[in-house]
Formats: C-alpha cells, structure tokens, sequence
C-alpha cells in the first residue's frame, strides 16, 4: 500500500480521499471582505461579488464564473528572495498555490498545504495579517473543464529553511531574488503580491 505524503505537521496530503465536511469551517468570506486592496482592487471587487453567490465557490468543479484558489506569496530566510515554481500547465513561472481540498479548514492552511505539495518548503511563518494579494485571473479550457476563472487568495509567508523539494508536481522551483522577478516574465498580479509582502517584512 502506497504512503501518503506528510508535513511535518502531520496532515496527509493526497489531492483524494480527504473526510467531507472539513471546509464548513472556510474562512474565504471574512478574509476577502477584510483585504485592505493595494493595486488589486478590481479582483477584490470580483471576489467581493463571487461571495455574493448560492454557495461558496471552491470546489474545482465550480466554473461559472469559477473558483476560489489558495497561493503562497513566500519569503526566503534572509527576506531577500521570492519563491517561485514552473507550472507545468500553464507554461509559468508562478507564486506555488492551487485548489482547496477538503481538509482545508482556512484559508492559510490551504496555502500553507499547496506550498508543501509543489515545493516540499514546509516550514512556514505567516506574514502579514491581510493577504499579500487577490488576483483574479482567466483559465483556459481544457479537457472537459470549461474556460473560467480562478479568483486566487495568495497568503504571505517566510520560510526557515531554504531547501526544495522533492518536487512532484512542478516542473521546477527556486528562490528568485525579489529585483530579479521581472526577469522571469511574471506577471502584474505577481509583481503586486511580492511587493506587498516585502511590505510585511519591513
């Protein structure tokens, strides 16, 4: 029988086969509607209105207009670094992140388990008692999942250690220095969240 990959917490972190009923406690509504915007006011407003809909939008299969998603705006030891990862998909490099699961009961753990999964960096310290950003952003079609969009909350961390890995699921992550970012052709949303979480450091 195959193990299931863990933190050092403990938690499993197979993408299948979480206990139902754990995201009850999900608290993706009050920490939109408490995001002090900095550059992401439209997403803001966007997410503002998702909230507005029958149930919350978490779940992958939510495509009209799509999904809340969870990202880790993460900080190297020294401050001085970003870490990013190379999707696969979607031929980027991104901040790591993706989609809730059941087992995620805020908003932070699921960041916290995303990072985990795609850059095996585990050991986190939660910056900032906002959000670094909102963003967001359109998702082709693909498959049978429909065009949508992902509404990402990206939380902000500092890691203790600076090792990687083992990496499963990207194609490749490292620590970018935060003047190199742009370098690495990120995007606005990037840029944005990177920023405010050097904000956070200070």
């Amino acid at each position: 029988m195959q193990m299931r990959r863990r933190s050092a917490g403990g938690w499993p972190l197979s993408r299948r086969g979480y206990p139902q009923g754990m995201v009850d406690s999900l608290d993706i509504a009050e920490v939109v509607r408490s995001h002090e915007c900095s550059g992401d006011e439209v997403s803001y407003q966007r997410a503002l209105d998702l909230l507005d809909a029958e149930r919350l939008a978490w779940r992958r299969s939510d495509f009209l207009p799509g999904h809340f998603t969870a990202s880790g705006f993460v900080a190297s030891p020294d401050g001085g670094s970003l870490l990013l990862i190379h999707h696969g998909k979607l031929g980027r490099w991104l901040q790591p992140g993706g989609h809730f699961e059941d087992i995620d009961a805020l908003v932070e753990d699921a960041a916290r388990r995303e990072v985990f999964e795609e850059t095996g960096v585990d050991s986190l310290t939660r910056i900032g008692s906002d959000l670094a950003r909102i963003d967001a952003h359109p998702i082709p079609a693909r498959g049978d999942e429909p065009a949508h969009t992902h509404f990402d909350l990206g939380v902000g961390f500092q890691a203790s250690t600076a090792h990687i890995g083992p990496l499963d699921e990207v194609l490749d992550a490292r620590w970018v220095r935060f003047e190199d970012l742009t370098t690495y052709d990120v995007d606005e949303a990037l840029l944005g969240g990177a920023q405010n979480l050097r904000r956070f450091l200070a």
